[in-house]
């Protein structure tokens, strides 16, 4: 069943084996995330997000049916491809794609992520950051070409094919700088709040005694 986390956030379960528990945490900590991006960029609403926990097998297949749907690619032209952003899904720990109806995707890497439980936050952020690029102008027209053109209804010139496969890159690159500034911002905080709590403690200690 999808959990609405808010308005334009909606969290689903996908597949019989993901934890319910991990869901519960992505649950808790997405909204955070989202605004913790949001904040950082200090600009536009982001897009409306579907974040789905799912396994790596299911990654692949879910990733071609939003941005084929998304780029107007027929279903029996995208329903035999893959995608290059998903040529190793067990190596990622989330992939973020174009939906339909101006909306954004977010597929999560249920597997990675019960192994390291440590890293919801960085992805969530990651993530988040991810649709933050997808909602800049032209972004979604970049990622509708690059999909067509590697499901084979439109290809693009070696050169334009290149120049848009860089620019994949460049989005990616920023997002593992962004996500480093965020997450070490807050670990920063929350150490200077437990500095905060402990130095209040033993103030509250000292004066009892």
């Amino acid at each position: 069943m999808p959990k609405p986390a808010s308005a334009q956030l909606t969290i689903i379960r996908d597949g019989l084996f993901i934890p319910r528990s991990l869901t519960a945490d992505i649950t808790d900590t997405a909204p955070n995330a989202r605004r913790l991006v949001k904040e950082h960029y200090g600009r536009r609403p982001l897009a409306a997000v579907e974040l789905v926990v799912t396994s790596p097998k299911r990654i692949p297949r879910l990733a071609v049916m939003s941005q084929g749907a998304a780029a107007g690619v027929p279903e029996n032209v995208y329903e035999e491809k893959l995608l290059s952003c998903t040529a190793k899904p067990n190596d990622l720990y989330s992939v973020t794609v174009i939906a339909p109806k101006n909306t954004v995707q977010i597929l999560i890497n249920a597997k990675r992520l019960r192994r390291r439980p440590r890293e919801i936050g960085a992805t969530l952020v990651w993530a988040f950051v991810e649709v933050d690029q997808l909602s800049r102008k032209g972004a979604v027209e970049r990622r509708i070409a690059l999909t067509r053109h590697e499901m084979g209804t439109h290809a693009l010139s070696k050169g334009k094919a290149r120049s848009l496969y860089r620019i994949e890159a460049e989005m990616e690159d920023e997002a593992a700088k962004v996500t480093g500034r965020i997450v070490g911002e807050v670990i920063r905080q929350n150490r200077q709040a437990e500095a905060a709590a402990r130095e209040e403690a033993a103030t509250a200690q000292n004066a009892a005694a």
